[in-house]
């Protein structure tokens, strides 16, 4: 008869393309995960992989097997988080957080994850949104908390919380005082978020629909980074209330306040439908009690009030 251990070993190697990598993710030696599935091609009597290259492809009558094996596998995660006491679930939680996430709201979801399941050993992966996502379709990340600006089928998305942007510039560069239209801003450099980051993603799209056209523009990937060149004086930049205020507070930015005002960025969670289980279910509610961007962790906002800056 096949094993958990051996669809769990299949599916690894599906989802992450190599014997090599599903190996260092089960924790397993190379050689071991690949007895599992020769054991499983003999059960079957036919072959699950193509050996004739690197990469781990599937052959055509794999197929079935793996959908069955996704389902076998579903079924009994939800089985041993629906019987099994919280206290002695033993598992790894896999989740996908952006920058600003790690800045604020990801300490309370560990601590709470520690008392609800002190067995689950959360391994946080901070990346861009682009490239969270893509993790989790492949199959390297069980959950991940981003903006909403993701659509794909067998995904299930959860609302956790929501972001207030505002724009922001270093008092060097005179900004307007009072209430500014949106356009009054076009003759300044524009600090934006990349095209990897979801955030980017849905400023670039409110941008391009209120038609601002700034002189010139510099993007970058990191939140922190971005922060800096703004406080530097070298353009503006819409930048979450949470992170802005104790730099607005210690003289180090000012902010802009404009008609229309940024609108805000909506965060969600992102579950693949194939694995989905009353445990994730439990640990999105847990995200959704923990996902609150009103101000950054570990003083954080104090540090900012004192010396106008966050330490990267």
């Amino acid at each position: 008869m096949a094993t958990l251990k051996q669809l769990r070993a299949l599916v690894t190697i599906v989802d992450l393309g190599t014997f090599e990598a599903a190996a260092q993710r089960l924790g397993i030696a190379q050689s071991a995960i690949s007895r599992q599935i020769q054991d499983l091609e003999e059960w079957f009597g036919f072959a699950l992989f193509d050996r004739s290259g690197r990469a781990a492809r599937t052959t055509l009558e794999a197929g079935e097997v793996i959908d069955q094996a996704r389902r076998v596998l579903l079924q009994y995660d939800a089985l041993e988080s629906t019987l099994m006491n919280d206290e002695v679930l033993r598992r790894n939680l896999r989740i996908g957080i952006t920058e600003l996430s790690a800045l604020t709201w990801l300490p309370r979801f560990v601590a709470t994850m520690a008392e609800r399941y002190p067995k689950v050993r959360v391994e946080p992966e901070v990346e861009l949104s682009v490239r969270l996502k893509d993790n989790l379709i492949n199959g390297q990340l069980d959950l991940i908390v981003v903006p909403d600006a993701f659509s794909h089928n067998g995904v299930i998305k959860s609302p956790l919380g929501e972001v207030v942007n505002g724009w922001y510039a270093a008092p060097s560069l005179e900004p307007p005082s009072g209430i500014v239209e949106l356009k009054d801003l076009s003759s300044f450099t524009l600090l934006a978020q990349g095209t990897l980051s979801g955030s980017g993603v849905l400023m670039e799209e409110w941008l391009s629909t209120q038609q601002l056209k700034p002189a010139s523009s510099i993007p970058s990937n990191s939140l922190v980074a971005l922060i800096g060149l703004t406080v530097s004086g070298l353009g503006i930049s819409y930048l979450p209330h949470c992170i802005a205020s104790g730099f607005v507070e210690g003289g180090r930015l000012c902010e802009i306040r404009t008609e229309p005002p940024l609108p805000s960025v909506n965060y969600v969670s992102l579950i693949r439908a194939d694995v989905y289980s009353p445990f994730y279910r439990a640990v999105v509610q847990i995200a959704k009690a923990a996902c609150q961007f009103s101000e950054p962790f570990m003083g954080a906002t104090s540090c900012a009030h004192q010396r106008g800056h966050v330490d990267a």
